[in-house]
């Protein structure tokens, strides 16, 4: 199946399930703001959003351009964890989600590995980068990075510089809450969305 017919079928599959969903309450146990106006306004990835609660259409709220496909996924499978996601601070690795061992080298092509070869040791260039999400420190590695995606949804970014030996290396970690809401694909998605913008 073609790539577009694909995230055309999830998202209408998504916007199926949705309905009924009372979404009031479902955005506070989310951590996103309740709807106003016909409209749930968000940050993702570091841009303001807007979905609509009739359509689920979802928009930048700057020029109400719609989002790539594959946000609007991540965003309407997160609408439709049952769940409260709050943040546990306990951080798991990639590997450790359902499947994650074997899509793990792909999970690594797709994200860290791009970040340690476009940055190397130049940690001043990375910093500037991330000026392009929602982040704070975290004291991981030679540079740790708490990166906001949407909601209560974050990951960590670890940041080994190198040496004569190794070469700089980029770790992605989860909340372990993260669990509940995504699977392996929709976590490789997330952080490579992240490592991408980066770039």
């Amino acid at each position: 199946m073609p790539k577009d017919t694909a995230y055309q079928t999830a998202i209408s599959r998504a916007i199926a399930d949705l309905e009924g969903v009372e979404l009031s309450g479902r955005c506070r146990d989310l951590g996103l703001p309740e709807p106003s106006a016909g409209l749930i306004h968000f940050r993702m990835f570091g841009n303001d959003g807007a979905l609509d609660t009739k359509t689920f259409a979802l928009t930048t709220r700057q020029d109400s351009r719609p989002v790539k496909p594959a946000d609007q996924i991540l965003l309407l499978h997160y609408l439709l964890c049952s769940l409260p996601i709050e943040p546990t601070d306990e951080l798991i690795a990639f590997r450790e989600f359902p499947a994650g061992q074997f899509y793990l080298q792909a999970f690594q092509s797709r994200s860290t590995a791009p970040l340690a070869q476009r940055f190397g040791n130049d940690l001043g260039c990375l910093r500037q980068n991330l000026s392009r999400f929602d982040w704070e420190p975290a004291a991981l590695g030679d540079f740790g990075a708490r990166i906001h995606a949407y909601g209560n949804l974050h990951v960590t970014l670890v940041y080994h510089l190198g040496d004569d030996e190794f070469p700089a290396e980029a770790k992605i970690l989860f909340d372990t809450s993260a669990k509940r809401v995504l699977d392996a694909e929709e976590a490789a998605v997330l952080a490579g969305r992240i490592c991408i913008g980066l770039l």
